[in-house]
């Protein structure tokens, strides 16, 4: 069974993992892009809303479901983190897996898998932690729009946690430089990450499902590292 404790690619932020700010001279057009990912499998979903930030509420009814977000088969994961370097590339046009919006979490013995923003739509536990109003819905694809204008890390530099504290999946990170909350924006709707994915493990699209804390996506993938029951030799 897998060990309950985790690695990602990085160090901690007050008990969140924050990554390595160890930077890399690599442009994205340096980058080699792999191969497509098609399949479906265990994956992740949301709603579109609108902004839930202070007051204000969604009606269910007029919020339609989304049309893109991305699906995941933890199985099928390598740990190469090859995610982790076009996010990058992308987002701080450099290899630079710190400032990456997808993790690759690693339990002992040898279970990995992606981690990035489940879409959880006006129910986001994120947004409505924020005590700034700092954290919207993106009405187009139900992502997390952060305000840097009012987020306490930036506009105060403080060391304020409780979007990443309320993310039932773990999945708000820092930039190990400006501090600002990093969160999945499924690149204006064109994901890097699916594209340099080699065995499918994340994919457009699939059945949607909740947010799960990594241990407990660790703890199901567990089984597939379990020792046969040894069997003695019976003269």
């Amino acid at each position: 069974m897998a060990n309950d404790k985790e690695t990602t690619s990085g160090t901690e932020d007050s008990g969140l993992k924050k990554g390595i700010g160890e930077e890399q001279g690599q442009t994205r057009r340096a980058f080699v892009i792999g191969a497509g990912a098609a399949a479906a499998g265990l994956v992740v979903g949301g709603v579109v809303g609108r902004n839930l930030g202070g007051t204000g509420s969604v009606d269910m009814a007029s919020v339609p479901y989304p049309s893109l977000w991305i699906g995941r088969n933890p199985e099928a994961c390598t740990g190469c983190k090859l995610c982790e370097i076009a996010c990058s590339q992308i987002k701080e046009d450099k290899v630079w897996p710190a400032a990456s919006r997808i993790r690759v979490y690693q339990y002992p013995p040898c279970v990995e898998f992606p981690v990035a923003c489940y879409l959880c739509g006006p129910d986001s536990k994120c947004i409505q932690a924020c005590e700034v109003d700092a954290l919207s819905l993106n009405a187009q694809y139900s992502t997390i729009d952060v305000d840097l204008d009012k987020c306490l890390r930036t506009k105060d530099d403080m060391r304020c946690i409780l979007c990443a504290e309320a993310c039932p999946g773990n999945t708000v990170f820092f930039h190990p430089q400006t501090s600002a909350p990093l969160v999945c924006d499924l690149c204006d709707g064109e994901p890097a990450c699916l594209d340099v994915c080699p065995s499918n493990a994340i994919m457009m699209r699939g059945a949607s499902m909740g947010a799960s804390p990594p241990a407990e996506i660790a703890r199901t993938l567990g089984h597939m590292y379990d020792l046969p029951i040894s069997r003695t030799n019976q003269a």
